[in-house]
């Protein structure tokens, strides 16, 4: 409920601040509403950034080169060889500048794989082999491969605090089990900022097919998926006039068919896994509540010409199917599209026309607050167990979030989202909200395509609506490889 009150006080400064012709909306310092924050960084917030102390003291590391390994698609999120006037690369390079300089040691990538190849990794910790100092990978890969054993309690490692502002909350609470945390999201990981899910709003299209105030809505709690589906089902335009059903045409609102319908399940407050009482993880997805929500997401793309998927689409980045939305917003051909947060920056820049961001809608008016997740490409951190010094470890990458938070969250957060990416003050109140709601769940996170975490994209892709038999013939496989990752965390120390 708080980051919904914090969402409508964040649009009424916005509101204010431009009948008043102030620059910027200033952040309200209250106790409820101070973990969620929705409104416009100042300036003082900003110095206020650069102040928090990051107690790591004084350490000489003799130019010890620092070795990061990563997805050969991300190495640009944490290195620049030098500056060059935009303003988060020059974020980047600052920040690794500054950490050399401080501790006299040498950041470093290694990156010549995709994401799914992690011989690497598994090669230089099975022969026990100190290579590598850090690893950056895509999430759900590495879940898969953290029950092999080749990496490090975070808790183990000196100099990390996990309360300090720079690391994620959820990540700390959802991912840390029986005191163990393998997996670690700070903000040296600029992925998990640009690839949280969002709905983007064409505000010209909207306006012209009389749409209502789209923030309005969002802030009284109604931004529900009925609501959206009442919005965009009769939107459809012939636009290449072949009296066909196209990819060339207009509609209402558009997904594809994978990890877009995907992010419904915590969207719509559905999670996996959650703790107990005890702090014990619990399997917690409701099969009949998944029903429903298939059904929902089913229906609305089979039976409206102005909502629209399209399960053979290549997109413009040259992979099957994902981002069907994201291209057909870029184009100016929906008026809502499902997407992650960092395509406004990436590919809506050259896009005419006005447009909004919102959190993905709730299941119903009942659902307390707006959530949503991060996709499965964002990249976390993990530490491999042939490290030989792992204070030097965890100083330099407490370093390196702590400088990430204070230069390159806000160029890149601040300044290039709200501002280069962003159309409007408003949207940047939703942008922080929808960053605050970021669900990271264990049953997503260690699902490792085994798991239950993609149960809708399977159903959607397969347009099967039946849960109850998808569950009756995949129950036994699930529950026994999260069996497996369960033991594996309780047991961590006694297998040492």
């Amino acid at each position: 409920m708080k980051r919904f009150i914090s969402l409508l006080l964040a649009l009424a400064l916005v509101a204010a601040g431009a009948c008043s012709n102030a620059p910027t909306a200033k952040q309200t310092d209250t106790a409820e509403n101070q973990a969620d924050v929705t409104t416009v960084e100042s300036e003082s917030e900003g110095d206020s950034r650069e102040n928090i102390d990051d107690e790591l003291g004084h350490y000489d590391f003799d130019g010890y080169e620092f070795r990061i390994v990563t997805c050969n698609n991300m190495t640009d999120h944490y290195f620049m060889e030098e500056s060059t006037g935009d303003v988060v690369n020059d974020a980047i390079y600052t920040r690794n500048s500054t950490v050399e300089e401080r501790f006299n040691c040498k950041i470093s990538v290694i990156s010549d794989t995709g994401h799914r190849e992690t011989g690497i990794i598994v090669n230089t910790a099975t022969a026990n082999e100190d290579a590598i100092d850090l690893v950056c990978w895509h999430v759900v890969v590495l879940g898969q491969i953290v029950p092999g054993g080749y990496f490090m309690n975070w808790y183990d490692i000196p100099k990390v605090d996990f309360t300090k502002p720079w690391w994620s909350d959820s990540n700390i609470n959802d991912l840390t089990y029986n005191g163990v945390c393998i997996i670690a999201i700070g903000d040296f990981i600029l992925s998990a900022i640009g690839k949280t899910y969002c709905v983007f709003y064409n505000k010209k299209l909207g306006g012209d097919y009389g749409l209502p105030n789209m923030y309005e809505v969002a802030g009284s709690g109604n931004w529900t998926f009925d609501y959206l589906v009442s919005l965009s089902k009769d939107i459809y335009v012939d636009v290449n006039n072949n009296n066909a059903v196209d990819n060339d045409d207009l509609y209402g609102f558009t997904s594809d068919c994978k990890s877009n319908v995907c992010a419904y399940l915590w969207a719509f407050d559905n999670p996996v896994f959650t703790k107990n009482n005890e702090g014990k993880m619990e399997f917690a997805l409701n099969l009949e509540k998944t029903a429903v929500i298939v059904t929902k997401i089913m229906d609305a793309f089979s039976t409206y010409s102005g909502i629209r998927m399209d399960k053979n689409y290549t997109n413009i980045d040259g992979a099957f199917q994902h981002m069907y939305g994201r291209d057909m917003f870029a184009r100016g051909l929906s008026v809502f599209a499902n997407a992650n947060i960092g395509d406004a920056l990436g590919y809506f820049r050259d896009l005419e026309d006005d447009y909004a961001i919102l959190p993905y809608p709730k299941l119903d008016e009942n659902q307390p607050e707006y959530y949503t997740m991060v996709d499965g490409s964002h990249q976390v951190m993990a530490v491999p167990i042939t490290v030989s010094d792992t204070e030097r470890i965890g100083v330099i990458v407490e370093a390196l979030c702590a400088e990430s938070y204070k230069k390159v969250v806000p160029a890149y957060y601040d300044v290039a989202l709200k501002f280069k990416g962003t159309r409007d003050q408003e949207s940047i109140a939703m942008l922080d909200m929808i960053v605050n709601s970021r669900i990271f769940d264990f049953g997503y996170v260690y699902d490792a395509w085994a798991g239950a975490a993609f149960i809708i994209q399977n159903l959607v892709e397969q347009n099967n609506p039946n849960v109850a038999s998808y569950w009756a013939k995949h129950e036994k496989a699930i529950m026994t490889h999260y069996d497996k990752v369960i033991e594996y965390f309780e047991t961590f120390y006694s297998n040492k």
